[in-house]
């Protein structure tokens, strides 16, 4: 996300790129059901669509793509979708829209400078529109392109190089995460984990305060003995493994080791990770991620990122993304949270806050920046309590005190 120009309060946290300022980290703020977790889901379907587009069918539909379900014109509207990004220190902007069987209209530029350069441009299934000098090359791969495809992706597949980073920012520099996926990707990162990326979690787990001294990861095989246990033939238990096995089907034993100081003396004691706490699990996992994200210029993006994890912690997260040392690749952390002891200008600039608001008598959602309002004539340090009082909008309107029970 772009820093504001005019902001010159903690500079030192900035990522630069080019000409470019970018903000490391965004924390989202609002209330229950105001949409939050809508925008972040909406950022997941886009960056879906575009990396599995080169696996759709030419009869496949978009089934991902939903319109805005609160206004019947708007159910046979195009969504769209717009993203402006730097990735490899080249500023790109693309977007498109798409209904649940078509793309309607895409287009991609490049930042040489501060005017932007076509790539491309597309109206429907067939009008294009190319730079003249390539304008050639550019028609062989519309050719091969289908109404329910990205041009983004058929042309990058077909070794496009105008299309390729920008493509490849969001198949690999771009994920959107919940608790679940923050588990199963950061298990796949510590399945492949080399002794640096072991020696980070365990220096990260050990300054989290979680007495974590060690782990262990085990894969654990299927056995026949399972299967029959729960009824099956001998037959349908080594069929069953067999496919498992064939389809890359595993499991995991993870376990940590906890230094305990008992009668007898200093002991180890080990303890299977699911058996720790919600909070461990998610830092044990999200310390992967954050690993694989500084070494790889990624953003990730977290519904909730507060869940289960102390606010003294969720504020040593958000400082490693600040810390150069450490995120050398410009790595950024997008996050909604509800936590208000975040909310404040020694930990986040003005442009670091977000809040999503819904109108409730028409059920339309909308983002905005705390830098968009003027700093009030109290105390800058004064925002916390703004936002609780209704200054910025973005809380709920709560009357249970009228409520009988």
């Amino acid at each position: 996300m772009l820093a504001n120009e005019n902001d010159d309060e903690h500079t030192e946290w900035l990522c630069s790129v080019g000409a470019e300022r970018l903000i490391p980290v965004a924390a989202i703020y609002g209330a229950n059901a105001a949409g939050k977790s809508n925008i972040l889901i909406a950022m997941a379907v886009a960056i879906k669509l575009i990396r599995y587009s080169d696996l759709r069918g030419i009869n496949n539909t978009l089934p991902d793509v939903v319109p805005f379900l609160f206004d019947e014109e708007m159910h046979t509207q195009p969504t769209r979708f717009d993203f402006i990004f730097v990735y490899k220190g080249k500023k790109y902007q693309y977007g498109f829209s798409a209904d649940k069987y078509r793309i309607m209209e895409e287009y991609l530029y490049a930042y040489e400078s501060s005017e932007a350069t076509k790539i491309f441009e597309r109206k429907g299934m067939n009008q294009y529109s190319f730079p003249e000098d390539d304008e050639k090359r550019f028609n062989e791969y519309a050719e091969k392109n289908t109404a329910n495809k990205l041009f983004l992706a058929t042309a990058t597949s077909w070794n496009c190089a105008e299309t390729k980073e920008p493509y490849m920012w969001f198949a690999e520099a771009i994920d959107v995460y919940n608790f679940e996926r923050i588990r199963s990707e950061g298990l796949n990162i510590i399945e492949e984990a080399d002794q640096s990326l072991r020696d980070f979690l365990m220096k990260t787990l050990k300054d989290s305060d979680f007495n974590i001294s060690d782990y262990t990861f085990e894969d654990v095989p299927w056995t026949l003995a399972e299967f029959r246990q729960s009824g099956m033939s001998d037959v349908a238990a080594e069929s069953l493994q067999r496919q498992m096995l064939e389809d890359g089907g595993k499991r995991y034993r993870i376990t940590a080791r906890h230094a305990i100081r008992t009668k007898a003396g200093n002991q180890y004691f080990d303890l299977p990770l699911q058996e720790e706490s919600s909070g461990t699990e998610q830092m044990f996992f999200g310390a992967a991620l954050i690993k694989r994200a500084m070494e790889s210029e990624k953003t990730i993006i977290v519904d909730e990122l507060s869940a289960g994890l102390h606010p003294l912690l969720l504020q040593a997260i958000i400082k490693m993304f600040y810390d150069k040392e450490l995120n050398q690749t410009n790595a950024q952390l997008i996050f909604s949270t509800h936590d208000i002891s975040l909310f404040n200008l020694d930990l986040f600039r003005r442009d670091q806050i977000y809040f999503v608001e819904k109108e409730n008598s028409t059920g339309i959602s909308t983002l905005y920046s705390l830098d968009e309002f003027s700093p009030a004539p109290v105390r800058e340090d004064n925002v916390q309590e703004s936002y609780l009082q209704g200054r910025y909008g973005a809380i709920p309107i709560i009357s249970l005190e009228d409520t009988i029970w």
